[in-house]
């Protein structure tokens, strides 16, 4: 009988707790084990003091009706619809991200802008055969000088690795779908083909760790 079944998960991230509960949906009874002495993994929520810190911004946008309908089952009305404010701090300015054309030009310059197509098209003509490391995957699909200004820098100082050093299918999977043609082909025709480009997204009203601390939820994995 299911009701005397039981299952061990490993972690008290979204997943494990994901797992744990569509068990005990389903009469089976799950058994979360995890390290650390909070739930949520990396998308939690942090309290110091009455303030609300995420660890990390986890955005809530998803393709798949099965994930929506868990969200919504989970939060109901604590999910709101929330518009995106990202900006890339470049040189003493900020830059609209997704791009906007006039945001992009005015804050790079016309001159900087055509040197970074320039470099893209380069990459193209001239691509790295053999993409081993995360530096070569990035210049395939963003060219040199984009490369330089944004992807190097930001990446060694939140990971500490050397980009010659990071694999490319990492690169990959935290950058699916994205390369300088699918920037420009949103800012031009705002396609939104990438997950990263949306302009719009859910999140909880509480952060990301509001989700992992419903009643609705921790019943069904605890109990």
């Amino acid at each position: 009988m299911k009701g005397d079944r039981s299952v061990v998960i490993i972690g008290a991230g979204p997943a494990g707790l994901t797992a744990a509960y569509e068990s005990a949906k389903q009469g089976i009874r799950p058994l979360v084990f995890e390290k650390e002495n909070h739930i949520g993994g990396l998308a939690r929520t942090e309290i110091y003091k009455g303030y609300r810190f995420d660890i990390g911004g986890h955005r809530f946008f998803t393709n798949i009706e099965a994930v929506e309908r868990l969200w919504q089952e989970v939060l109901g009305e604590e999910l709101l619809a929330v518009k995106r404010l990202s900006r890339i701090y470049y040189q003493g300015r900020f830059l609209n991200y997704p791009l906007n054309l006039g945001n992009t030009i005015s804050n790079l310059g016309f001159t900087e802008s055509l040197l970074i197509l320039l470099s893209y098209l380069k990459a193209q003509l001239l691509p790295y055969r053999q993409e081993k490391t995360f530096k070569r995957w990035v210049i395939n699909r963003f060219g040199r000088r984009l490369y330089r200004m944004f992807f190097k820098t930001y990446t060694e100082k939140v990971w500490g690795i050397s980009c010659t050093a990071l694999q490319a299918d990492w690169a990959a999977q935290r950058i699916n779908g994205l390369s300088l043609r699918t920037v420009l082909s949103n800012l031009l025709f705002r396609t939104n083909r990438a997950k990263t480009l949306i302009d719009k997204f859910q999140y909880p009203r509480l952060g990301p760790g509001d989700m992992s601390s419903k009643p609705s939820w921790l019943r069904m994995t605890r109990g």
